[in-house]
């Protein structure tokens, strides 16, 4: 029993090395394909034609590789088994089309994926020597041939992962992306060279049934080269305009919701403007606090809620004291800065979130206490009028040297006959009573009746 001289066809072998790398490649892009399919159905075109054109490009490596194998005997190939070889190549493709394509992947999907895809090109390379016919009687090295399958879903899970891991990497994506592939082909390559390492031939086989086989010699090695780049390249091509138009799409869509995020921005600055405009409505320009408008509004609201409750309401007005002597010894601005200064202290009073303070008119302002009993109101009322003493603001024309507040105070509970008018003129009348007593005071109204 004779053993047979192997020798490789180096040109082969590196050109099939290449085709496996390029092979690898064209599955990352393919899988962006897929996964970025706006439909199930494209999604499985993109997996079908993807996982014939990398299976044909895995297969065509190892056929190359066989084809670089040079012994002293004629060898054919049995082509049900060809055949069944490249359906292997083709699922193993498959896997790596699914697994890099998922949105997810886990350690567990990962490496049952290695597991499967390298089971696949191992098998594949097994059955493909399988359907070598010749002379020549293969021996087996078993612990090659479990090294063969140990190495090819080492680089699997290996690829599969750094093919995941790298796909939505926009800083040195493409980079990685090649070096996956370059893992990837290598480990396809290694995987066939260690089982081709694992085969011995040695003499003594009988003759061959030359029935569905097929001989090839160096013009099909060449025509399963081109053939197999052409896929591989309209593969790219097909893929890389699919890229730009999910680009464009992505660029569109990118566009619109930064149109939409603009018109909702802008929506949001008319609605903050609005806001803006009807609170400036209801405001006084000069102090801030409510204008008179607005306050009569919420009187009439709340003197009609404490009708209706049979509640207490009671009503605030302040005057300044002496003010037409303040401007005409000071000036305007000084009055205005006046003002500014009392409306401060109103609204610094301890108030609950429902009472209101308004600018009334003039040098004249008012509070409202919905609910409020007297001896609260008269609490606040003297709060507000102490603390615009403590300001010891100057005014020589007056009689305290500085500047003072008279308030008039009415509490009561509405009557069915009555309008918050009343509740004015009774307010009114007790600020001219403080008046008329020396100013800096508080004045209650009445006497009046205080339940319906």
């Amino acid at each position: 029993m004779q053993t047979f001289p192997v020798h490789y066809s180096h040109g082969l072998g590196i050109l099939s090395v290449l085709i496996s790398m390029f092979a690898s490649y064209a599955a990352f892009s393919l899988a962006d394909r897929m996964r970025s399919s706006d439909t199930p159905a494209q999604r499985r075109g993109w997996l079908l034609g993807g996982s014939c054109a990398l299976g044909m490009g895995i297969w065509s490596m190892h056929y190359l590789g066989m084809q670089s194998l040079r012994i002293p005997v004629q060898i054919d190939y049995y082509i049900p088994t060809v055949i069944l070889s490249l359906l292997l190549a083709i699922a193993a493709s498959a896997v790596v089309l699914t697994v890099v394509g998922a949105e997810r992947l886990g350690w567990g999907e990962m490496i049952a994926g290695g597991l499967l895809m390298g089971t696949g090109v191992a098998a594949m390379n097994y059955v493909g020597m399988a359907a070598m016919r010749s002379t020549a009687v293969p021996h087996y090295n078993p612990v090659l041939v479990l090294s063969s399958f140990f190495v090819a879903v080492i680089a699997s899970t290996v690829a599969l992962w750094m093919g995941f891991a790298v796909r939505n990497r926009e800083t040195h994506g493409e980079f990685m992306r090649i070096v996956a592939a370059m893992v990837m082909g290598l480990g396809v390559a290694v995987t066939h060279y260690t089982t081709m390492r694992a085969i011995t031939f040695v003499s003594g086989g009988d003759g061959f049934s030359t029935a569905w086989t097929i001989h090839v010699g160096i013009l099909g090695e060449a025509t399963v080269a081109v053939a197999t780049g052409f896929i591989l390249l309209i593969s790219l091509a097909t893929a890389a305009l699919e890229k730009q138009r999910f680009r464009s799409l992505h660029e569109t869509h990118r566009q619109l919701e930064e149109s939409q995020r603009q018109l909702l921005l802008t929506e949001r600055k008319l609605r903050d403007a609005n806001e803006q405009l009807s609170e400036l409505s209801i405001r006084d320009a000069l102090t801030g606090l409510y204008n008179r408008r607005h306050f009569d509004a919420v009187l009439d609201t709340e003197w009609r809620r404490s009708r209706r409750a049979s509640s207490s309401i009671a009503l605030l007005m302040v005057d300044v004291d002496c003010f037409k002597m303040l401007n005409d010894t000071y000036g305007h601005q000084r009055g205005d800065d006046c003002l500014r200064d009392i409306a401060r202290v109103i609204e610094a009073q301890p108030r609950r979130s429902h009472d209101i303070a308004a600018r009334y008119g003039g040098e004249e302002f008012a509070v409202l206490l919905p609910g409020a009993e007297l001896p609260g109101a008269l609490k606040v009322a003297e709060s507000i009028r102490q603390a615009v003493r403590e300001l010891n603001l100057e005014n020589t024309g007056s009689f305290a040297g500085k500047i003072t507040v008279s308030i008039g105070v009415c509490c009561r509970s509405p009557l069915m006959a009555e309008s918050f008018e009343f509740l004015m003129r009774e307010a009114d009348k007790a600020l001219y009573r403080a008046k008329e007593l020396g100013r800096d005071r508080v004045e209650i109204a009445g006497p009046v009746p205080v339940s319906a």
